[in-house]
Order: C-alpha cells, then sequence, then structure tokens
C-alpha cells in the first residue's frame, strides 16, 4: 500500500539586512514527503527450537489437517521467523497496517494478530489449499472457518464490509480480508477462555485454540507446564505439528513464544 501525507503548509519569516532598513519576508514552503509502502523488513534469523525442529525465514508451505467437523487438529509450519518483532513484520507487507486497524476495531490486539500470522506463514500469502484441504493464506484458515468468523466480524462491525474484497471463499485470498475472519477468531479464543477462569490471554494463550480447536485448546492453555502434550494430541497431530512424543505443555509453549518474538506476551483482547 502505497500514501502519501501531506504536510502543513508552514510559513518562514526570513529577515534581510539591507543597507540602513530591514525587510522581512514571508516564505511559503509546502513540503511533501512520499514513504514507500510498509516498512523496512526485519532480520530473519535461524533459530532452533526445543521440540520443534529448526525453522527458517518464509520458504514455501504450511501444512494442515482437519478433524471430522472441520477444526483444525494440526500444523506442520515450513517457514517461520524468529526472534523477529511480529508486528513489524506484519506491518512491512501491503496489507499490513490495514489488517492491523481492522483488528483493532474489533477489540483485538494487532501484536497477537501478528504473532499468529508469523507462526502460521511468516506473514506470507501461501496458497496451500489442495484437494483434500481448505487451508491457505497468511493465517492458513479453512474456508469454514473463514466464512464463519468473517461474518461474525462484519456483524461485529459492519463498517468493516469496506475493506472486504469478498465474502465468499475467495476472499481467502486476499489476507487483508482473512485477516478480518482471523482476529475474530483470535476474539473468541480470548473470550472462551477468559471465560473459562484464564485471565487475560495472551497470544501464547490462544495457540492451541486456534490451532487445535476450542476444547483441546482450553485444556492446553489451563494445563500444568509439566503435563505431556501427548495428554491432549494423538500421535498422528503431534508429529504433523513438530510435536516430540515427551514434550510437555511448558516445552511447547516456550517453542510457540519462541516464534512468535515480542508479540508471545501480547493480550488478545484490546483495553
Amino acid at each position: 500500500m502505497f500514501f502519501r501525507p501531506l504536510l502543513s503548509r508552514r510559513t518562514i519569516r526570513a529577515t534581510l539586512l539591507m543597507g540602513c532598513g530591514i525587510i522581512s519576508l514571508d516564505i511559503a514552503r509546502g513540503q511533501t514527503v512520499n514513504v514507500p509502502g510498509g516498512l523496512p523488513q526485519s532480520v530473519h534469523a535461524t533459530y532452533p527450537e526445543l521440540g520443534m525442529g529448526g525453522w527458517t525465514a518464509p520458504t514455501a508451505t504450511s501444512t494442515q489437517s482437519l478433524s471430522g467437523t472441520g477444526a483444525v487438529v494440526s500444523t506442520t509450519p515450513t517457514s517461520s521467523l524468529s526472534g523477529a518483532d511480529p508486528l513489524e513484520t506484519m506491518d512491512g507487507q501491503s496489507w499490513g497496517y490495514e489488517a492491523s486497524q481492522n483488528a483493532t476495531a474489533l477489540g483485538v490486539n494487532p501484536e497477537a494478530l501478528a504473532a499468529t500470522c508469523i507462526v502460521e506463514s511468516g506473514c506470507q500469502n501461501l496458497d496451500t489449499a489442495t484437494g483434500t484441504s481448505s487451508i491457505t493464506g497468511a493465517f492458513q484458515m479453512t474456508n469454514a472457518t473463514y466464512e464463519q468468523e468473517l461474518q461474525k466480524a462484519l456483524a461485529a462491525d459492519p463498517g468493516l464490509a469496506a475493506d472486504v474484497t469478498d465474502t465468499s471463499t475467495a476472499g481467502q485470498s486476499d489476507p487483508a480480508t482473512q485477516a478480518i475472519a482471523a482476529a475474530q477468531y483470535l476474539k473468541d479464543a480470548a473470550t472462551s477462555l477468559e471465560a473459562n477462569g484464564v485471565t487475560d490471554p495472551t497470544a501464547v494463550d490462544v495457540r492451541g485454540y486456534y490451532n487445535f480447536g476450542p476444547t483441546t485448546g482450553q485444556d492446553i492453555a489451563e494445563a500444568n507446564a509439566s503435563t505431556p502434550m501427548s495428554t491432549f494430541l494423538s500421535s498422528n497431530v503431534m508429529s504433523g505439528n513438530g510435536i516430540s512424543a515427551n514434550e510437555t505443555v511448558g516445552q511447547w509453549k516456550s517453542a510457540v513464544a519462541a516464534k512468535m518474538g515480542t508479540g508471545a506476551s501480547a493480550p488478545v483482547l484490546a483495553t
């Protein structure tokens, strides 16, 4: 997105000493600043994570699996960013600033939204839909979840319709539109966790909900750090998400937090 803010016209008074008199001149100067689209990208470091294997900056795709109800039950990211400022990374995309503004309109902290897109795709608009899975985009949503959450968001704030390219599944291809649905899903997750006793849920707290569905997400959010992830997930789901057989909830959360960078502790609900 390219924009050109116009600064206010400023008047500079210059005083010239000429001979025995003083002449004052008003010089009007109009200033225009051209700002290139988006912020510069952060340095994308390679970072080894406990239980998650090695990972680097965005490359190609990520793979997820669905349950019979359509909920996401596994995610295998092949791209992510480490140690980055997620909001800076997201806002550096052509659609990022719009996504941040719309998240705020829904009452969602843009940092939490950015942390999610970092984990899902490295904030890249990945076309990963296949014949057996509709999961795609910067926020890796299924068609069903995207359509449901987008309608919720538009009902909550009809003004967002102006920023929606398509309310059908075709809108999944537009990251700014998909971001609205993703922000609403994060809001659903945080609201649900709060209702069940998790105070001020962070981006890490809602990660299980976003990735594994409401019930499992709630269980993981409330679990003791020493509890094995295998308590909540099948071996197939664990391997599909790069989670080792003996990995604990605490280790998994630490690995997720490392991926999210500075956005890990960001509260989901804006105050």
